[in-house]
């Protein structure tokens, strides 16, 4: 398993045209979703995520009202100073709102923890988005093909896969 995150970049940055050939291999193929999971939830009991933490260097996480709430709640504030000083408006939608990043990270990240943890916004708690039974955006292949090159988690989890279910790249 590769959890030096320079490697586990160098080596998603070279496999991303074989992670797209990966996604139509199984399109192709018609393979399980579950095994996927498996094999995600093992990887991911190894990984000591506060070591990384590049899902909240490199992500936009949006909030709904109900997690505004929950941070504004947690934080013992109230919900419009949530949003003024840890929200921005989201690019694509301006009625909606995302989390703001600072110094290059999301603007609750401190030494590689989450200082809201136990009020993050769905997307967080959720991420890599590889529970089974999930159904989500994020939970796609095509996610966690993009992800590969971030996350140890899910480069990790895709490189075991691939042996599992018999792709072999270019050969």
């Amino acid at each position: 398993m590769i959890t030096d995150l320079a490697e586990v970049a160098r080596q998603g940055m070279t496999k991303s045209a074989e992670n797209l050939q990966f996604r139509r291999y199984l399109a192709a193929h018609h393979q399980p979703a579950e095994a996927f999971h498996v094999i995600a939830a093992k990887v991911q009991e190894q990984i000591d995520c506060t070591q990384c933490a590049n899902c909240c260097r490199y992500s936009i996480v949006s909030v709904r009202a109900a997690e505004v709430a929950r941070i504004a709640a947690f934080l013992k504030i109230d919900e419009a100073a949530v949003v003024q000083h840890y929200t921005v408006p989201d690019r694509e939608s301006p009625r909606a709102r995302t989390l703001r990043n600072d110094r290059n990270c999301c603007v609750f990240l401190k030494d590689n923890r989450c200082t809201i943890y136990a009020a993050r916004p769905e997307a967080c708690r959720n991420f890599p988005h590889v529970a089974p039974g999930k159904h989500s955006l994020g939970g796609r292949l095509e996610s966690h093909c993009r992800w590969a090159a971030l996350c140890p988690i899910l480069f990790n989890a895709l490189e075991e896969y691939k042996h599992v279910v018999g792709f072999h790249g270019d050969r």
